[in-house]
C-alpha cells in the first residue's frame, strides 16, 4: 500500500491584517476533502493583537459551519501553530481574526488535505 496524495494551498497569503474577520474562499473541490491540517505561520505583530483561526465546512459551498476541534491555539506574538480536524463536507475554508488594541498581524494560513 503506497502513501495516497496530498493536496496543499496557501487559502490566506501573508499580508498584515487589522482588527477584522478574513475569511480564505473555498479550498477542497466537491467531495475532496477527508482529513484537513492548518498551518498558521505569524511573522510580524504591532501593538497589542490577538489572533485566532479555524476550519469551516459546507455541503454547497455556500453555507459555512465550523469544523469542531479546528481552531489552533491564539497567537499573540510571532510564531507558528497547528491544528487537525476530520471534516464531512464537500468544501473546507480558513476563518481567522484579529483582534486587540490597536492591532496589526502578518500572517499567512494554508491548508494540506487529504482526500477520501
Amino acid at each position: 500500500m503506497g502513501l495516497r496524495n496530498v493536496q496543499a494551498d496557501t487559502a490566506l497569503p501573508s499580508t498584515a491584517r487589522t482588527a477584522g474577520t478574513y475569511t480564505s474562499g473555498p479550498v477542497a473541490a466537491a467531495g475532496g476533502a477527508a482529513d484537513v491540517l492548518l498551518s498558521v505561520h505569524v511573522t510580524a505583530v504591532s501593538g497589542s493583537p490577538t489572533l485566532d483561526a479555524s476550519l469551516e465546512e459546507s455541503a454547497d459551498g455556500t453555507s459555512w459551519s465550523a469544523v469542531p476541534g479546528s481552531s489552533i491555539t491564539q497567537l499573540t506574538a510571532a510564531g507558528n501553530r497547528l491544528a487537525y480536524a476530520a471534516v464531512t463536507k464537500n468544501y473546507v475554508r480558513v476563518t481567522s481574526a484579529v483582534a486587540g488594541t490597536t492591532p496589526s498581524v502578518t500572517y499567512r494560513a494554508a491548508v494540506w488535505i487529504r482526500p477520501e
